[in-house]
Order: C-alpha cells, then structure tokens, then sequence
C-alpha cells in the first residue's frame, strides 16, 4: 500500500548548506596544515642561519681580534722606527757638531762615541792648540775629560782624548 503518488526521492546524507559548511572546513583545515608546515620548515632555516651567523661572527671577532694586535704591532713598530730616526738625527747632529769642534790645526785619526762618553784620537801641533782649542769645547759638553799626550818626532803630539757624561749613542766613526 502507498501512501504517496510519487515515488521517494533519496535523502541527500548532507544538504547543500552543510556541504559547504564542509568544504570551508576541509580548506580551512588544509590551509592551517599548510601554514603549520610552512613556519615550521622556516624555523629550521632560521635556526641553521643562527648558527652559521652565530660561527661568522665568532670567526670575524677572531680576525678583528687579530687586526687589532696587528695594528697594535705595526704601531709599535712605527713608533720604535719614529724614536730610531729621532736618535739617528741627533746622533747625526752630534757627530757633525763634535767635528764642527775640532779646528783645523788638530788632525783626528779615530773617534769612538758610545753610551758612557767620547774617545778621540788625533795629532795636534801642541798641548796648548789642544787645550785652547778643543778641550774647552769638549768640558762644556762632557763631565769628565782626561787627555794624555805622546810626542811625536816632528814635534807634534798624538794624544788619546776620553770624555765621559752626558752624549749618549752608539757607534763609531774612523776618519
């Protein structure tokens, strides 16, 4: 027996309106798991790039640290080439100033300038050319002045001068 003229349709499972509701859900879903995987998979880039920043600036702190010593030497360096020039002009200028002393009738043959003083070696016509002419200059630079004379044949006298006090240097010079 039927109680209908028409024949029964089948009963969709869901309605148009919950299908939907259905598909929002399995996109919104999706887009969420897509968005999870992205931030993850940018979180271990980020972590690997914090590394690899974090061993260039542990190696670029190495090479500023030795930059630094590197600078540091190389203004030691100029700084000892600085104070080496400067004592070379003066040991220079005293040089020239100890033969600027000596006058013309005294001939040295050897002078030896070092730390403690001056050693002169050389002829002079007499004992009095000597102490007039060049031990006076010789007193007002140096403490201590002691000459001894040996006479020569001619007459003239070969004497060995020591000076000792206030030049200081290192070298010596042969005439």
């Amino acid at each position: 027996m039927r109680y209908s003229f028409i024949h029964p349709k089948p009963k969709p499972k869901l309605d148009p309106e919950s299908r939907i509701l259905a598909v929002f859900l399995v996109v919104t879903l999706l887009l969420i798991g897509g968005f999870t995987l992205f931030i993850m998979l940018k979180k271990e880039s980020m972590q690997s790039e914090i590394a690899t920043m974090r061993q260039e600036t542990a190696q670029l702190q190495r090479k500023s640290r030795r930059f630094k010593e590197e600078i540091a030497r190389i203004e030691r360096l100029a700084q000892k080439y600085e104070t080496i020039q400067t004592n070379n002009t003066l040991l220079k200028e005293s040089i020239q100033n100890l033969f600027d002393l000596v006058p013309d009738q005294i001939t040295l043959t050897k002078a030896i300038l070092d730390r403690d003083g001056l050693v002169l070696y050389g002829v002079t016509p007499s004992k009095d050319v000597y102490n007039y002419l060049l031990l006076a200059p010789l007193k007002s630079v140096f403490q201590r002045n002691v000459t001894t004379f040996y006479p020569l044949e001619n007459g003239w006298w070969r004497f060995v001068s020591v000076n000792e006090g206030s030049i200081e240097a290192g070298s010596e010079v042969e005439e």
